[in-house]
Order: C-alpha cells, then sequence, then structure tokens
C-alpha cells in the first residue's frame, strides 16, 4: 500500500486558499451594490430630436399645454386618448 505524504494535504491546502482568493476577487468586484449611469452629451443632444428628426422643445409644449388647462381651452380627442390607454394596458399584458 502506497501512502502520500505532505504533498497532497499541500496539494489540498493551496486549492481551498485558491477557491478563497477568487471568492474575495468576486467580492470585491460587487462593489457597494449600487447601478449607475451617465449620459453622454451627446445623448443629451440626442433626446431634443423626435424619432421624425424634428427638434422638439419640450418645456415650451409643457407651457403650451399648462397654458390651454388653465384658461379651459384645453381639449383632445377623447376617442385617441382612449385609444392610447388601451394600447398602453396591452402593452403592460
Amino acid at each position: 500500500m502506497r501512502v502520500g505524504g505532505l504533498n497532497n494535504a499541500d496539494k489540498i491546502i493551496s486549492l481551498y486558499n485558491k477557491k478563497k482568493s477568487v471568492d474575495n476577487k468576486e467580492q470585491n468586484h460587487k462593489g457597494n451594490g449600487k447601478d449607475s449611469i451617465q449620459i453622454s452629451s451627446l445623448g443629451k443632444s440626442l433626446s431634443a430630436y423626435s424619432t421624425n428628426g424634428e427638434l422638439v422643445n419640450s418645456s415650451e409644449k409643457i407651457e403650451k399645454i399648462k397654458e390651454e388647462i388653465s384658461k379651459g381651452i384645453y381639449n383632445r380627442d377623447s376617442k385617441l386618448v382612449a385609444d392610447s390607454i388601451l394600447r398602453a394596458i396591452k402593452e403592460q399584458k
């Protein structure tokens, strides 16, 4: 019968230590658990355009709608509003 000496124990300990160091590295890569994003200046400038390529000024549009609401003249086609609501509900499912 052949019995290995301490060499086998050394191999086992080295494998254990190697696994331990890999686990520590993985924990270090996790960071603080918070995600963050940054939008580039190009992305910010592209957000001003609509899908058809026209420049959209959201603040002017919002102010116009607020003014119409305050004057009581803000009217939209109720059928279009209902269609949009139904489409949004269907997309959620």
